[in-house]
């Protein structure tokens, strides 16, 4: 590997690793001369194959460095209404500019005119008193001699108070460098966004706008000095994981007028974001966009999942031809789109839906020549990416859209198989250990807003899996070595809580199983699970006192687990569900004869019982299709994977699809 700071890459001025004997050849870790801050490095990359013949270079590649340290910031933060601005001269023609700003809860920046970027809902979600993220913009080419403006949109987001930190390192061709940062010297306006909710939606008064506003030459005099506030507490962390984004833009399917003056798109599909309104009519008049997943029988809107969340937008027209609106600051989980105070009768290209997630690449795929399992792929693929929003959340569509540590883990593996998460999870696993207290243990929700600060068991595990996961699936040895620390704290926490070796409390234990299984068993488990990752971690990390240790603790759970909860006179753990004896299957939490009885029962409960059929929660469904696979019945998985009846993945599928606009068969 060579890094160097020239852009043709010819030395390695930073970095020359010459040629190392490895078998590794992912997650290369830089080990040149200490990086610097606000630097361009450019790097490349050679192999040697077995003979000892050398490969070309790689392409030429680049990666810059931000501020690494909170002395380097030189502005304020400041706040006082939901939009900012500031003018400055540039003297001189721009080589380099980057713009360095932290916008709660969320931001748009403007620069001439001109949105800085693609980003939406930025930044990413956090544990606010611990960390709050801030975002890179290379703004070198929106930058020009002369007078120029800044401008700043501020939204609610999950922060609750807006506050604007914002730093611009300009450099000039002669070399000559300045900065322009957030400062009382900024001006400050209420603008046309007059209400703004995650939960309830936006309300937007072009009335309000002031065009120029985001321009040098703009007059503001009128507009107050910006205010100091008070930022948040935690340290400033680039935010190194794919922004969200609007992904794509659906075109409806259908438009109906179920009574007048009210019209329903229908997308055709769930998704999470919003929809982009183009309309024209009289100044001042208010038109009205509601969101939902369901209809009643009569063609309107069936609201009654959304619980607390109002999910409206509101538009004030100003009365000048065609106008385009869509929300900064609010997403909505929706299929249909109510319209209503539309001036005129709506048209096909009225609404559009804008897909908004945060911008993960998909890596992998599935296909099949059972119609229904590829139904099945589609509904898991769109679930799961509407439901990456800077954290991974429950939901998309009502008041809760938290980052429920049980879903997290529960769906980390099929997120793992369909996308490109290594990012993503590396920061949400540094939000769990944010979260971690000081006795070890994490809360339900990451960020920690519902549920219990002591995590039910099937939710804190959440923290070892996705570490041993990110190892398992990408070879992340560096997670492993940041969180050891943290991993220990927490099983040390399960231990401190643990009676005769299991953990007995639980909250949620199987959560929405058919049948219900002791939530003793399903926190058992997963103590006997955290313990022995632990302890693969600790190997791995060549910690041999951890790994013995940790071991050791393992087999006294195992014991305990099957001393407690295996009769052998009906030959099930627990209470015979289908969870409690696959869940012991899953990790083998027995003697071989008393798994064989075991087996034996989930075999005949899934096969003549339930006529292939679950009757597991989220928990034990994880686990049923590969303990199924692994004791060579691939054919039971397949059965099951393959209802359409109740309870079932197909039935599902069936009940609450429909085709895509550009998915038309099933």
């Amino acid at each position: 590997v060579i890094v160097s700071l020239e852009a043709e890459c010819e030395r390695g001025d930073a970095w020359d690793s010459g040629k190392v004997p490895s078998t590794e050849f992912t997650h290369i870790i830089y080990k040149g001369k200490p990086l610097a801050s606000e630097t361009t490095y450019y790097w490349k990359v050679r192999f040697w194959d077995k003979d000892g013949m050398p490969s070309p270079y790689s392409e030429i590649a680049h990666f810059g460095t931000g501020l690494f340290s909170r002395d380097e910031w030189q502005g304020k933060w400041i706040g006082g209404a939901n939009e900012l601005r500031k003018e400055f001269a540039v003297n001189g023609q721009v080589s380099r500019a980057r713009a360095y700003i932290c916008g709660l809860g969320y931001y748009e920046l403007r620069v001439n005119g001109e949105k800085v970027g693609a980003n939406v809902l930025d930044p990413g979600w956090t544990t606010y008193d611990k960390r709050a993220l801030y975002v890179t913009h290379d703004i070198t080419r929106m930058l020009r001699p002369g007078a120029n403006a800044v401008g700043v949109i501020l939204g609610n987001g999950w922060f609750k108070n807006k506050a604007l930190l914002l730093q611009m390192n300009i450099e000039l061709a002669d070399g000559t460098k300045t900065s322009i940062s957030s400062d009382e010297t900024w001006k400050a306006a209420n603008g046309p966004i007059v209400a703004d909710n995650i939960y309830n939606g936006e309300a937007y008064d072009a009335r309000l706008e002031t065009s120029g506003w985001d321009r040098p030459g703009f007059n503001d005099r009128s507009w107050k000095i910006a205010e100091p506030v008070q930022g948040p507490k935690g340290v400033l962390s680039a935010q190194m994981m794919p922004p969200i984004r609007v992904m794509e833009t659906i075109v409806p399917l259908k438009m109906t007028n179920p009574q007048p003056g009210v019209y329903v798109f229908d997308m055709g599909q769930n998704a999470s974001g919003w929809a982009r309104l183009r309309v024209s009519g009289p100044r001042g008049t208010a038109v009205k966009m509601r969101f939902a997943e369901l209809l009643y029988d009569n063609g309107l809107l069936n609201r009654e999942n959304l619980r607390n969340a109002r999910a409206e937008d509101t538009y004030i027209l100003k009365g000048e031809g065609e106008e385009v609106y869509e929300p900064r600051f609010t997403y909505h989980g929706f299929r249909y789109v109510e319209l209503s105070g539309f001036p005129g009768v709506p048209t096909a290209e009225t609404i559009r839906g804008r897909v908004v997630h945060t911008s993960v690449k998909q890596s992998g795929s599935f296909a099949a020549s059972k119609p229904i399992l590829n139904g099945i792929q589609r509904i898991v693929t769109w679930g799961q990416k509407t439901n990456l929003h800077s954290i991974p959340t429950d939901c998309d569509q009502r008041d809760e859209r938290m980052g429920w540590m049980g879903d997290a883990q529960g769906t980390a593996e099929e997120a793992l198989m369909n996308f490109d998460m290594a990012a993503f999870y590396t920061n949400f696993i540094r939000d769990i250990r944010d979260a971690q207290d000081d006795a070890g243990a994490v809360p339900d929700t990451v960020p920690y807003v519902w549920g219990k600060r002591q995590a039910d068991p099937a939710w804190g595990t959440a923290y070892p899996l996705l570490c041993w996961y990110m190892y398992q699936y990408y070879g992340d040895r560096r997670i492993l070595e940041e969180q050891h620390e943290g991993l220990i704290k927490y099983v040390e926490f399960l231990r401190s809580k643990a009676e005769k070796g299991l953990l007995k409390y639980s909250y949620y234990g199987d959560w929405v199983a058919v049948e219900k299984t002791p939530g003793s068993v399903v926190s058992s488990f997963y103590y006997y699970y955290d313990a022995k990752i632990l302890a693969e971690i600790s190997k791995i990390l060549e910690n041999e006192k951890g790994a013995k240790a940790y071991g050791q603790l393992a087999e006294e759970i195992k014991t305990a687990f099957h001393k407690e909860y295996f009769n052998p006179q009906t030959g099930n753990y627990g209470n015979g569900t289908q969870t409690a004896n696959a869940l012991a299957l899953f990790l083998e939490l027995g003697p071989e004869e008393a798994r064989a009885k075991a087996w034996d029962n989930l075999f005949d409960n899934l096969a003549y019982k339930n006529n292939s059929h679950l009757t597991t929660g989220i928990i034990g469904t994880k686990y049923i299709m590969e303990v199924l696979t692994r004791f060579g019945n691939s054919d039971l998985a397949y059965d099951i994977a393959t209802q359409t009846t109740y309870p079932s993945w197909g039935y599902i599928c069936l009940l609450y699809t429909s085709p895509s606009p550009r998915d038309r068969t099933r």
